[in-house]
């Protein structure tokens, strides 16, 4: 019955994307990706591959699905960093897992196997960059959040996660993320924000030690059945994102436990420094990160 439910919403999800028409958001933009699963860091005035300050906090941010890698590219990491460098200066470690490219079949509980082996990649290149999951934000969306859930977990032999972030996860993944991994457990604080409407997937998941937080429904929920750019899912990775940007707004990422940290280390920052392009993927640093034992492993499953 889940795998059933699962595909539905693969199909609706691809069905949206292809006769979408808007396209042109912050998070969701028109061009291919070819990324398979890579961490670059957007700090300021660092190169993808840079490692970490272990003085800051680090925020992580990863998308969900992409069905369409060669004609549009999910830039929920970039944007996010970019706001967050322009909001607060160089006051976090910012790193964005890329995976635009991967491949995703709604048949066979596909979408768990390759949410758990991206997360699993993700922990690998985060252990490797020496995060302390302590102080540590990971910001999840759509099937995304199992991406980030998998990582907790894969993480906890170091230290719980400071926050599990998940944006709209469908209501389907709610029993793998809760019960299965049961990453309310491996974090400090579990939150799950969902949009209400025909085109959001997500919903309250009541689960103890997981915090709720239903957002508005957007400006156009039902032409979001047929233009994901506008529909509720999308919609509640784009209102994370303006709350990154605005700290006028309430809930959002003024809920990080890390917020007060903003603007702490205010050192020079271009806040409109060019965001690091696909090609970065290829570099050697960055398949490098593939080697790691985590890797290795999740890829024979």
């Amino acid at each position: 019955m889940e795998t059933c439910r699962y595909r539905c919403f693969f199909l609706l999800l691809l069905a949206g994307l292809t006769t979408g028409c808007g396209l042109n958001t912050a998070v969701l933009q028109r061009g291919g990706n070819g990324c398979q699963g890579v961490l670059l860091n957007y700090s300021c005035g660092a190169q993808p591959c840079d490692a970490i300050d272990p003085s800051k906090p680090t925020i992580v941010l990863t998308h969900g699905w992409n069905p369409l890698p060669k004609r549009i590219h999910t830039t929920f990491g970039p944007a996010g960093a970019k706001a967050l460098r322009c909001r607060c200066g160089d006051s976090y470690n910012l790193l964005s897992w890329d995976w635009n490219a991967v491949k995703v079949s709604p048949f066979n509980d596909e979408p768990y196997r390759v949410g758990r082996c991206q997360g699993k990649m993700l922990a690998a290149a985060l252990r490797s960059r020496g995060v302390n999951p302590r102080c540590t934000q990971i910001v999840g969306h759509s099937l995304g959040t199992l991406v980030a859930a998998q990582a907790v977990v894969s993480l906890s032999d170091l230290a719980p996660m400071g926050q599990l972030t998940l944006l709209d996860p469908p209501t389907s993944l709610h029993e793998e993320l809760f019960c299965r991994l049961k990453a309310q457990r491996h974090a400090c604080i579990v939150e799950n924000y969902w949009s209400p409407g025909i085109s959001g997937y997500g919903g309250e998941a009541n689960y103890r030690g997981v915090r709720n937080y239903e957002i508005d429904r957007g400006h156009a929920p039902i032409r979001g059945i047929l233009d994901l750019s506008v529909s509720n899912h999308v919609y509640t990775m784009l209102w994370y994102y303006r709350t990154m940007c605005d700290r006028t707004l309430c809930g959002g990422f003024q809920n990080s436990r890390f917020r007060c940290c903003c603007g702490r280390c205010s050192g020079a920052c271009n806040c409109e420094a060019s965001e690091q392009r696909a090609d970065h993927c290829k570099l050697p640093c960055l398949l490098a990160e593939a080697k790691g034992s985590d890797v290795a492993d999740s890829r024979k499953q």
